[in-house]
């Protein structure tokens, strides 16, 4: 049974991330062992995010703009974004770079092969895969299942579906992007759209919407197909590539760190964020504060004050509303992103202070967020 310092369990985004910043620290020639069930060759996923300064993908992101564009219920423009960039990264391209820079060190190893079991010992964390033995120092592990099925907690989901369209007409601005646009039937859902153009015939069309339960795979392509109808003087148009993804939204309280040798990474280790389903900055964020605590101590405990914990409360409310219909999601959305520019992106990264907080709060419906928060506190109880 060969033994190495880190088993990366699953090869996806949060992964390739970490075996990344492993290769960009002090800890480069330790042994890892990469395994996942299939390769990482094409492009199956878009990751968008907004950063106020250059990350270290910034050599390949597909796009970047300045400004962003919203349309609502009582509001229709751009969106103050501040000194913050609006990001676009293909999955390919991450992929591409990241197996590039990782084939560089000759102690990293890659295996195709279906995981059967990780678990503690005390020699340290045990894997199985495709019923070959392995152990390591450390096992990081992406492709742990959330159960999203306790009573106590909320479990929606964010479901999308995409096409890039190439039109007849040129009828993108290249220049604005188009991140929420509430002009489509609800449904008592939050249901929206966003079109981000590459050139004047070319963009990422995608139907998002947040609830409990998938729709049936021609709902999706209809929805397209009368937005880009009603909305967009494409003329004819021919749909180039499709992308499809659903992500949890869900307060469930993850175990980040099971066992002693064992770590969860991604959205197995809850970097989703439950109120909006954004998973790539955080997992970025989150996997070089493991890497900073393995060089400075030789443990990858991710260090976090108990007071940060209040996003995880905000989350469960705005998720109470949501799962409720409390106030409609498309008025809440116009709130928050007209009432509170620039303040929002901090926000949502959980970098504001409580003062910025509470003036983002009293820009909500009052009663609804009150109603949803006792609601919190007593499902909470009960759980």
């Amino acid at each position: 049974m060969k033994k190495y310092d880190f088993i990366i369990a699953g090869g996806g985004m949060a992964g390739l991330s970490l075996a990344y910043y492993l290769t960009q620290s002090p800890l480069r020639d330790r042994s890892i062992l990469i395994i996942d069930r299939e390769q990482k060759d094409r492009n199956d996923r878009t990751w968008c995010f907004w950063e106020r300064d250059p990350g270290p993908f910034e050599s390949i992101l597909f796009r970047t703009w300045k400004t962003v564009c919203f349309h609502g219920t009582t509001y229709t423009g751009p969106v103050d974004m501040g000194d913050y960039t609006y990001k676009m990264l293909r999955g390919i391209d991450f992929y591409e770079f990241v197996q590039n820079e990782l084939a560089k060190h000759p102690t990293i190893e890659f295996k195709q092969a279906i995981i059967n079991r990780i678990k503690e010992t005390p020699q340290g964390g045990f894997l199985i895969a495709d019923d070959e033995p392995f152990i390591a120092d450390y096992i990081f592990d992406s492709t742990f299942a959330l159960k999203l099925n306790q009573p106590e907690n909320h479990n929606l989901l964010q479901h999308f579906k995409g096409w890039v369209i190439t039109a007849e007409k040129p009828c993108f601005n290249p220049e604005k992007p188009q991140i929420m646009d509430f002009r489509i039937e609800q449904h008592g859902d939050c249901r929206f759209v966003y079109v981000l153009p590459f050139d004047e015939k070319t963009a990422l069309v995608e139907f998002t919407l947040f609830n409990e339960k998938l729709l049936e795979k021609s709902e999706y392509d209809d929805q397209l197909r009368q937005y880009i109808d009603r909305f967009l003087d494409t003329g004819t148009y021919q749909i180039a590539d499709t992308e499809y993804g659903v992500i949890p939204m869900s307060d469930e309280l993850t175990q980040e760190y099971p066992s002693e040798h064992i770590v969860r990474i991604g959205t197995s280790g809850g970097y989703t964020k439950a109120s909006t389903g954004y998973t790539f900055q955080r997992t970025q964020r989150y996997l070089s504060a493991i890497v900073k605590n393995l060089v400075e101590t030789g443990k990858p405990i991710r260090p976090e004050s108990w007071f940060r914990r209040r996003f995880k409360v905000y989350d469960s409310v705005f998720l109470n509303v949501l799962e409720n219909n409390r106030h409609p999601a498309d008025d809440i959305f116009t709130r928050v992103y007209t009432g509170n520019p620039r303040r929002v992106f901090t926000f949502l990264d959980e970098d504001t202070h409580v003062l910025d907080e509470l003036r983002l709060f009293a820009t909500m419906p009052f009663w609804p967020f009150l109603t949803a928060f006792f609601a919190v506190i007593r499902r909470k109880i009960a759980g």
